[in-house]
C-alpha cells in the first residue's frame, strides 16, 4: 500500500486525499490543458477511484469537450482534476495541487503535436501525438 497524500485548492475549500501507489504520471501538452492551467503543459497522475477520495468536492465543473470534464474550486478558481469518459475508472488529479509531491517519475507525455517548442521531451518517457489508443 502506497503512502496516502494529501490535495486541495489554493483557498482550501476543496480537499481531497489520493494513494499514488499505482499511478500513472505524464504531461499534457493539448491546447486544453494550457489555456486550463496557463502554462505550457499539465502535469497529472491518473489514479483509479479506489485510491482516491474526495474530503470536499470542488463546486465547479466545466464540460470542456463532449467526452472530458475539468472540475475546479469556484471561489480561489485552481483547476483541480480532469475526467474523461473512456477512462471512467478512475481520475486525472493535477499534480500541482498536491500538498506534497511523492510521485513517480513521468512516464508518458500526450498531445506532444501541441508541445511548445522550446520545451524538451522527458527522457524515457513514451511519446504521445494524440491520445494514446
Amino acid at each position: 500500500m502506497g503512502k496516502l497524500v494529501e490535495g486541495g485548492c489554493l483557498c482550501g475549500r476543496v480537499r481531497y486525499e489520493v494513494n499514488l501507489k499505482g499511478a500513472e504520471f505524464g504531461h499534457c501538452h493539448c491546447k486544453d490543458c494550457q489555456k486550463n492551467s496557463g502554462a505550457p503543459f499539465m502535469s497529472f497522475a491518473f489514479v483509479e477511484w479506489g485510491y482516491f477520495r474526495w474530503l470536499n468536492e470542488p463546486d465547479g465543473a466545466y464540460q470542456s469537450s463532449p467526452d472530458a470534464c475539468r472540475k475546479f474550486c469556484t471561489h480561489c478558481s485552481s483547476a483541480i482534476c480532469w475526467e474523461g469518459k473512456q477512462f471512467d475508472h478512475g481520475i486525472s488529479i493535477n499534480t500541482g495541487t498536491l500538498d506534497e509531491y511523492s510521485g513517480g517519475d513521468i512516464q508518458f507525455e500526450i498531445f506532444t503535436r501541441s508541445r511548445w517548442p522550446i520545451i524538451a521531451p522527458i527522457n524515457g518517457a513514451r511519446q504521445y501525438e494524440a491520445e494514446p489508443k
